[in-house]
């Protein structure tokens, strides 16, 4: 018996040549070649990802977004809108788009319990644009998507001392200076409101106060309540409307012993 033990051979891993590039016709339209030296798939240059392709064909397309997002963003706006006001003027600030706001929501579509903006953050000095937040009511999103308003711009008060008391006659008697100053013309300008979604509104809501949250959280319960009464036959409000109730059995009985 020899003390040799015959050891199973390798096989060696076989080299492709360059006649076996591509050989197969599904890599080929792909855009897919062999690396001869790796033996391994690689994009072939000058051609872009299949994946990359059809992105952008769905781009080009118009691919609408998916019914999941548009089911998320159905009820963010129940406790009330929060808008966005963008491309705001310098000489324009939060107090003057505030009260245009309340000017515009006076003839609503619907009934509203009080003012129907609740606050207003201050304009941002770089992109130069605010968030406004709405109490919620019918057709609210509708409304309040492209809407516009026109503002005046904020012209701060002059004092009293900046004119001599040696010129305040000569202004008083000077009829171009009296028709300057009672030119009531002002400058008007245009703005427009976008209600948020997704991350823009998640952004927009870190920026409000507590006591604005609270409030808003507490309006969007009760939108949800009435919601949740009116889909499974209850009428809001429940003092006003109760289901008929079914008479217990005890009840019965004694209805039929005093009959």
């Amino acid at each position: 018996m020899s003390s040799q033990s015959s050891s199973p051979q390798r096989k060696r891993r076989r080299i492709p040549s360059n006649g076996d590039k591509n050989k197969d016709p599904g890599l080929n339209n792909a855009g897919i070649v062999v690396n001869p030296h790796e033996g391994e798939h690689c994009l072939s240059p000058g051609r872009h990802r299949v994946d990359d392709a059809i992105e952008g064909s769905e781009a080009a397309a118009g691919k609408t977004p998916s019914s999941r997002s548009q089911v998320k963003n159905v009820h963010v706006h129940d406790g009330g809108i929060v808008a966005t006001v963008e491309n705001i003027p310098e000489s324009v600030d939060w107090p003057g788009i505030k009260k245009a706001l309340e000017a515009k929501l006076s003839d609503l579509p619907s009934d509203v319990d009080g003012d129907a903006v609740t606050f207003a953050t201050k304009v941002d000095k770089i992109n130069r644009s605010c968030c406004v937040v709405f109490k919620p009511f019918e057709v609210d999103e509708e409304f309040f998507r492209h809407m516009r308003f026109e503002v005046e711009p904020h012209v701060e008060s002059e004092s009293t001392n900046s004119v001599p008391p040696g010129q305040a006659s000569v202004l008083e008697n000077d009829p171009v200076a009296s028709s300057n100053n009672n030119d009531d013309s002002t400058v008007l300008y245009e703005l427009y409101t976008d209600p948020l979604y997704g991350i823009d509104l998640q952004e927009a809501l870190k920026r409000l106060p507590a006591h604005v949250l609270r409030k808003r959280e507490s309006r969007a319960k009760v939108e949800r309540l009435k919601r949740n009464d009116s889909s499974s036959g209850i009428c809001w409000p429940l003092p006003e409307c109760r289901l008929p109730t079914i008479p217990s059995k005890a009840s019965r009985g004694r209805t039929a012993r005093l009959s």
